[in-house]
């Protein structure tokens, strides 16, 4: 005489019909038949007396899952509030007070020997690369580029502290220019922090990225990439015009996102103060030896 299989097994019995239904959730979307059943025990999940390891080990691994706590994304290293947008954006005014605007009398001396010229910049004047960035063509140019900085520069500072910041932003807005008028060729001239600006803005969103991306999270990816979205976004508005040099404007952004994905790999922890230092240092006297190259040439 053959022993009568059972049609179905009871995996899990429960007096809670809402758990039952969890775990009626758990294996529809593991695609194992079964089914809920009232029985003298309780409610039991009932599947097929072959699949009861399976159903067991994915009930199991949905319990594991649940009991260990949700990934989060790592933290971003906080330096508090910073002052090195402000800074900056004062700087910027201070040095348009001295310069002039591009049309004014006094000013000739300063756009000569510094705007960013591409023709001698690609012969060897680097200098007016970094130069360029301290000169605006009147009012409305530097009163924007100093609200940018306010807004891009003060967020990066309290990311980077304001030294790393502001010589990061220094270099990458640079390395913009030089692409720019290696891009462009001779007859392109450009003035104005707007490069810098934009470089900031990069910076902020490589290291949103890159923060988001090394996440153990669902939909890291998409998060990640939101970042850099944020950032289109925002050169979309804020980049393009009439009178923008959206080349100068988009090697900002582009050269920024490299450097923000560089420094997001080493920078993980707040930057001790002499080091800070050590960059602000290293920014002043970029500028200053910039100016004095241009003055001697």
């Amino acid at each position: 005489m053959t022993a009568e299989v059972p049609a179905e097994a009871a995996v899990r019995v429960s007096p809670d019909r809402a758990q039952a239904e969890a775990w009626d959730f758990v294996l529809e979307a593991v695609v194992i038949p079964h089914r809920v059943g009232l029985t003298e025990e309780g409610w039991a999940v009932l599947v097929p007396p072959q699949l009861v390891a399976t159903a067991l080990a994915a009930l199991d691994a949905a319990d594991r899952e649940a009991s260990e706590e949700p990934a989060r994304e790592p933290q971003a290293p906080d330096h508090g509030r910073s002052f090195v947008g402000l800074a900056a954006a004062v700087t910027i005014a201070a040095f348009f007070w001295v310069s002039g605007p591009r049309a004014g009398a006094d000013a000739g001396g300063w756009f000569r020997v510094g705007s960013g010229v591409a023709g001698p910049i690609v012969h060897g004047q680097w200098w007016r690369a970094v130069t360029a960035l301290t000169l605006h063509s009147d009012i409305s140019h530097v009163t924007g580029n100093a609200v940018a900085f306010l807004v891009f520069l003060s967020a990066l500072g309290r990311w980077l502290g304001g030294g790393l910041a502001l010589f990061a932003t220094l270099l990458a807005g640079t390395v913009g220019n030089l692409t720019t008028a290696y891009i462009y060729g001779s007859p392109h001239n450009v003035v104005g922090a707007s490069t810098a600006t934009f470089a900031a803005l990069g910076l902020l969103a490589g290291l949103q990225f890159l923060r988001r991306y090394s996440a153990r999270t669902v939909g890291r990816g998409k998060r990640a990439f939101l970042a850099v979205a944020a950032s289109l976004g925002l050169f979309a508005m804020l980049g393009v015009g009439e009178r923008s040099d959206m080349l100068a404007h988009a090697s900002g952004l582009a050269v920024g996102l490299g450097f923000g994905l560089l420094l997001g790999h080493f920078v993980r922890r707040p930057v001790k103060p002499p080091a800070q230092a050590l960059c602000l240092l290293a920014t002043v006297a970029t500028v200053a030896g910039a100016w004095l190259l241009a003055f001697r040439h």
